[in-house]
């Protein structure tokens, strides 16, 4: 007992630390209490199912089915057909916000549950009856099947492609593990999407026959990510009398696949308390083996080479560009490279690209694993040197390795040159200095007013030019070698010495 009270003492402090070193104490939601359905599982006929017959719940093709307390049992325990069993919830804050949004844990409030005889890893019959799923809840009801007509087959989803080798759309294959054919077009894919269990769907077509299987193709290169996602496989319930499951779709299948790092399916309600199977990569195909066995356990499913795919194929090609065979550039500026990649097997935009160039014993790692790359720019050392390396490996998903190597000349600029083009820059400078001061000035010159028309010269009235000789007018008379009127009575002119008495 002191022993106890000193542990409890020991806790209690280790409590008041925590609060003191850190302000407060981080409290974890408890999970919500699970909804219990109890009642008598029967046939159509109203007939006491076997002992030991399972009985599951499912929400969106996942089984939260649970016995946790004294009397609760996931099969049918006695003659009369009782049985008692838990739903698990899906753990939410007051706010009705998940607490693990990374993954659904069960129900959400208001999902219906489908109550099924079996875990859908073989033929299953499905129930009739259907419940809302709430915290604390004691249902209790009696469970009857469904009519045989309108109870699904079991078809099974045999193997995902997302990223064919060859590009082009996704596809999956179908298989159908029973002894008869059954028509596809009673069925239809379906994926979820973050916050909703319908995030799109695919119509199938055709039919299916006995211990077959067959490809359908998705809609597009990226119907499902590559990264991870959820698949199902749903029955186009027909509905009508003693329909199973209300007349509701059922999921008949369900594979969650993530990948192994950089995984995407990591929210609800895609990612669920099922294991993930590995995402397949490039060329690859996640796949149950050839009898379509299914466990409910990711190790249902392995990795193999895409049908039709050659497991190794020749090595990936590439070709550089630029530089082209002893290029010399200039140092310490920015140059990109380029080269052009291919391969038999796959589409260039799987293949892993690495880019370093070579200079004396330094090697510079440019691109390190980027898929499907074709150039990258780099900023060249400021040295001179006639000897530089450039080189470009890919390698292909299965391993295959190609590379290419290109020789270059890296050339500093002669001082002479750099200051001819400096000098050059200046003078450019002033050019355009003095160009723009001159447009300043003529757009701030006030313009100038139009000129005045001439004014046309006076001639003087009645003086006539002479013709060779004195003329008088009016006490006036005209040299005849300048043409000026002068008096009459000078001797000579004053304008140019003109004597008149040489005039005879």
């Amino acid at each position: 007992m002191q022993r106890c009270a000193r542990t409890i003492a020991c806790i209690v402090l280790l409590g008041l630390l925590s609060i003191v070193a850190f302000g407060s104490l981080s409290v974890i939601a408890p999970p919500p209490i699970a909804m219990r359905t109890q009642g008598h599982a029967l046939d159509q006929g109203g007939s006491p199912l076997p002992i030991g017959t399972p009985i599951r719940t499912f929400v969106d093709g996942v089984n939260y089915t649970g016995g946790r307390f004294p009397g609760d049992t996931m099969t049918i325990r006695d003659g009369t057909g009782s049985f008692a069993l838990l739903t698990a919830g899906n753990s939410k804050t007051n706010a009705n916000v998940s607490d693990t949004p990374t993954v659904q844990e069960g129900a959400n409030l208001g999902d219906t549950i489908l109550y099924a005889a079996g875990d859908f890893t073989v033929a299953t019959p499905v129930f009739q009856e259907t419940s809302t799923w709430a915290p604390e809840t004691i249902v209790t009801q009696d469970l009857h099947l469904g009519s045989a007509p309108s109870t699904p087959r079991i078809l099974k989803i045999e193997g995902i492609v997302t990223q064919p080798a060859q590009g082009g759309d996704q596809f999956v294959f179908l298989c159908n593990p029973t002894g008869s054919t059954v028509s596809l077009a009673d069925y239809y894919l379906e994926r979820d999407a973050p916050g909703t269990y319908h995030g799109g769907s695919i119509a199938l077509a055709g039919v299916l026959g006995a211990s077959s299987k067959v490809r359908t193709n998705l809609t597009s290169p990226s119907w499902l990510s590559v990264g991870g996602d959820a698949l199902k496989l749903v029955y186009k319930n027909p509905g009508g009398a003693a329909a199973p499951a209300g007349g509701r779709d059922v999921v008949v299948d369900r594979v969650e696949f993530n990948a192994t790092s950089g995984g995407t399916l990591t929210w609800e309600p895609g990612n669920t308390i099922m294991g993930d199977a590995p995402a397949p990569g490039p060329g690859r195909i996640l796949q149950r083996d050839a009898a379509c066995t299914d466990t409910n356990d990711p190790a249902d499913f392995s990795l193999a080479t895409e049908p039709g795919v050659p497991a190794k194929g020749p090595p990936p090609a590439v070709a550089i560009i630029v530089p082209s065979p002893g290029q010399t550039l200039e140092a310490a500026t920015s140059v990109t490279f380029s080269w052009t990649v291919s391969d038999e097997v796959f589409v260039s935009s799987y293949l892993h690209v690495w880019a370093n160039v070579t200079i004396g014993n330094e090697t510079i790692p440019l691109l390190t694993d980027q898929a499907g790359a074709t150039s990258v720019v780099w900023t060249t050392r400021d040295v001179a040197d006639s000897n530089v390396v450039l080189r470009v490996d890919v390698e292909d998903p299965f391993g295959a390795h190609g590379s290419a190597s290109q020789t270059f000349a890296l050339t500093r600029q002669s001082p002479i040159a750099l200051i001819a083009a400096v000098l050059i820059a200046v003078v450019l400078l002033v050019f355009l200095i003095f160009g723009l001061r001159r447009a300043r000035k003529h757009e701030e010159q006030p313009p100038l007013p139009p000129p005045a028309p001439p004014t046309p010269p006076t001639a003087l009235a009645g003086v006539a030019p002479p013709l060779g000789g004195p003329v008088s007018v009016a006490g006036k008379k005209v040299c005849p070698q300048c043409h000026t009127a002068v008096d009459i009575a000078d001797v000579s002119c004053f304008f140019c010495g003109y004597r008149f008495s040489e005039q005879k």
